[in-house]
């Protein structure tokens, strides 16, 4: 059918089977657009991170994965994988600006608008609109593929996609559970609105920050959290679906938002 599965992100990072996880969804998305519909992928940050290099949060078993990988794939001898310079030589052949896997995730985007819907694996200001997400999915996805500039330089990362606090992979502003004070809930409604004002959205789902309390809305529904932590190596919490539908009955549009758990 015509159903469209989006994943915000943070596939990598999260246990030994990173790039079964990754070959699974390329999967998924080839059957379900052969269906007429699709699977559509998000960087979170931790891609971004791997593809610059740094693998502080790769367990044991994700760089034997991967220089297990660069093995079958590339004829090394055996053995090779179960040393420690030859699983981080692997991991960096994969991973870095260029690379196979860095190549598979240039593919995906950094900001996604499906409808009436906005996705983004951290959050999205009204600053990152006025960069242009096409431009920003653009830039990441150039970064990624080992690109270069018209000098010849190698492209880099852009800063409102990832190189900050407030980037897009990095943001937190919707995300916390409790504690914000009356000014702050003020001015963070106010900049959600003036940014889905900007695209013509109705909301916004996001990630990165895991939710104790599962898939939630704040805002009156206009931003949707719905990371819950579902990896063993976060909170090990039941898996949850946010399923966006057409509302029943309407002729006008408008979406119906359901919590599948």
């Amino acid at each position: 059918g015509d159903t469209v599965l989006v994943q915000l992100g943070d596939v990598l990072d999260r246990g030994d089977r990173e790039l079964a996880i990754l070959s699974l969804l390329e999967h998924l998305q080839r059957q379900a657009r052969k269906a007429g519909g699709d699977v559509m992928l998000l960087n979170g940050n931790h891609e971004s991170l791997n593809v610059l290099g740094d693998f502080r949060y790769v367990t044991p078993g994700g760089f034997r994965e991967s220089a297990h990988v660069v093995q079958r794939t590339a004829g090394l001898p055996d053995g090779v994988a179960e040393t420690w310079e030859g699983q981080l030589r692997a991991r960096l052949a994969l991973f870095s600006p260029g690379g196979p896997v860095a190549l598979q995730l240039a593919q995906n985007f950094t900001v996604l608008q499906v409808n009436d819907t906005v996705f983004a694996h951290g959050g999205l200001m009204a600053a990152h609109v006025e960069y242009g997400i096409q431009k920003m999915n653009e830039d990441v996805s150039r970064w990624m593929a080992g690109g270069h500039l018209p000098d010849g330089s190698r492209c880099k990362p852009p800063m409102d996609a990832m190189g900050s606090a407030d980037s897009v992979m990095w943001n937190r502003t919707y995300s916390k559970e409790e504690g914000y004070s009356p000014e702050d809930r003020y001015h963070m409604g106010r900049e959600l609105k003036q940014t889905l004002g900007k695209l013509g959205a109705e909301r916004l789902v996001v990630g990165h920050t895991p939710q104790f309390r599962g898939c939630n809305a704040e805002f009156s529904d206009t931003v949707w959290r719905i990371d819950v932590g579902m990896s063993s190596g976060v909170l090990g919490a039941k898996p949850q679906v946010l399923e966006i539908v057409p509302a029943e009955g309407g002729t006008g549009g408008g979406s119906q938002i359901n919590v599948l758990s």
